[in-house]
């Protein structure tokens, strides 16, 4: 199956996915009620709608229905497909760039929390001079109708809460510092 590029209402994401421990990199089209994807060279395309609870999904693929539940949580959501629940991470290309650099030049320095893609966001949960646990939700950020809880990494002081609530962010943008936690 091949595919042009987009009309003019498609919306397109880049994510990292990561499902029982083998990550690959995600291409997201919307078109309407359309799905595309494509992973690792493959296309799959489905028609879906969102049912009324908020994180069913009914997608039909292939001339198969299937029936998708999403339970968001931090960076990981739990996919039910049939009786099967799947942990499943996802991300931004630029986070995990950031991650990996992280980890090259050690942790503990402090870390920038940025928004993984762009959005409109609808909580802040720190204030300047709060100590952050690794782990701990920092901003709430809303896209594509879900909210996401962006956490602290490995965690610090906040030093500059760079954004206020309501604000729209852009993919990549800075929206909280963390200095280095007190020894």
């Amino acid at each position: 199956m091949a595919f042009g590029p987009p009309p003019a209402d498609a919306s397109a994401m880049k994510f990292w996915v990561t499902v029982e421990g083998h990550e690959a990199e995600v291409d997201f089209r919307t078109v309407g009620d359309r799905l595309l994807l494509e992973v690792e060279g493959r296309t799959l395309e489905a028609d879906f709608r969102r049912l009324p609870d908020g994180e069913v999904y009914s997608l039909l693929i292939e001339g198969r229905s299937h029936e998708v539940r999403v339970t968001p949580g931090n960076g990981v959501h739990e996919v039910t497909i049939a009786s099967t629940t799947l942990a499943v991470e996802v991300r931004h290309p630029l986070e995990r760039l950031l991650q990996s650099s992280e980890r090259e030049h050690g942790g503990g320095r402090g870390e920038t929390i940025v928004a993984p893609m762009p959005g409109l966001v609808v909580g802040i949960k720190v204030a300047p001079g709060d100590v952050v646990a690794a782990g701990q939700a920092v901003v709430v950020v809303e896209a594509m109708k879900m909210q996401n809880e962006l956490t602290a990494r490995s965690g610090g002081v906040v030093q500059e809460i760079l954004v206020s609530e309501r604000a729209s962010v852009a993919a990549g943008q800075p929206l909280v510092r963390l200095g280095p936690a007190p020894q």
